[in-house]
């Protein structure tokens, strides 16, 4: 075994000093060539993720024996003409007893403390607009959503809504739910014209694998991301039926034009539908209620969705 005495103490030395400094050197040389390593996206259970969609999708054609039916108030000034607003069915509890029998919602109002509240005496649709750019077009897009009370006291008050794309000729075109009881779901639900399926069905063919509808994007990049129906086109432009389970889930989205998916409707109302130019026309001046938790009002649906040049 090799090793210094103190006749070569130096010698040693000055041939360690060498090695440190050509290790230095090459991992100095190395570090600074080495590519970054790719980013690896994570593996996603294909089969898993398809099933979630079905499920969703059969969610779509569900009827409910009973359900209550609320239209905006006739005398609205909300901005839009009224046809262009939800109209929205609830389903009612399977449980005679229940009390009330169908989710209410109502307006937002403000607590002494600073908390959300929701005023379900006062049942209210809020709505803003803006521009949106897809590809080389830009277009309307509508967001409504309306709020239900929390179901606890630390717990925030509850959203339904949507974001509805108006194509160039002023109809309806894509329409994405928004939804506050998300869980740990990612999940990006879509209702998509049928004219729109068409053109995308001229410009790219087929669906992709594991894909029920074209307008859908590879599953491997967005598995987010379902087409949960395909919506009739009705003769005029209109605003949707929202169907929401006693749960106040959203079971579908319908054109006017298309049969009703409930067969009585024991109960029917109006609700005020109000324009807000931003979220914190909810709440005035003050800060937001920690208890009220919104998402982005506008989102393009490109780069989510295979659609054709012209919507």
């Amino acid at each position: 075994m090799g090793y210094c005495t103190p006749l070569s103490m130096a010698h040693c030395s000055n041939r360690l000093g060498n090695s440190f400094l050509l290790v230095a050197a090459a991992l100095a040389v190395g570090c600074g060539s080495r590519d970054p390593a790719p980013v690896v996206a994570p593996r996603i259970d294909t089969a898993t993720v398809v099933r979630a969609h079905l499920h969703r999708r059969e969610q779509t054609l569900r009827r409910f024996p009973r359900a209550s039916f609320l239209s905006p108030q006739p005398d609205t000034d909300a901005g839009i003409p009224l046809w262009m607003a939800p109209l929205l069915v609830h389903e009612y509890s399977p449980d005679p007893m229940a009390e009330p029998r169908w989710a209410r919602f109502g307006a937002v109002a403000v607590d002494p403390t600073g908390l959300a509240t929701v005023d379900c005496d006062r049942p209210t649709v809020y709505w803003s607009a803006a521009e949106i750019t897809v590809g080389s077009q830009t277009l309307e897009q509508r967001t409504f959503w309306w709020f239900y009370p929390s179901p606890a006291l630390d717990k925030p008050i509850r959203y339904r809504g949507f974001r509805m794309t108006l194509g160039n000729g002023g109809y309806a075109v894509i329409w994405e739910l928004l939804c506050s009881d998300t869980g740990d779901s990612r999940q990006r639900a879509f209702y998509v014209s049928k004219p729109v399926e068409q053109a995308a069905t001229e410009r790219f063919g087929g669906a992709l694998a594991g894909r029920r509808h074209v307008v859908e994007p590879p599953l491997e990049e967005h598995p987010e991301v379902v087409v949960s129906r395909i919506v009739g086109d009705g003769p005029q432009p209109m605003g949707p039926i929202v169907y929401l389970d006693a749960a106040a889930v959203v079971t579908t989205l319908i054109c006017r034009c298309e049969p009703s998916q409930a067969d009585a409707f024991p109960h029917s109302s109006h609700y005020r539908l109000q324009r807000i130019d931003a979220p914190q026309d909810l709440y005035g001046d003050g800060t937001r209620p920690p208890n009220l938790h919104l998402p982005p009002v506008h989102a393009s649906p490109e780069g989510l969705l295979r659609l054709p040049d012209q919507l």
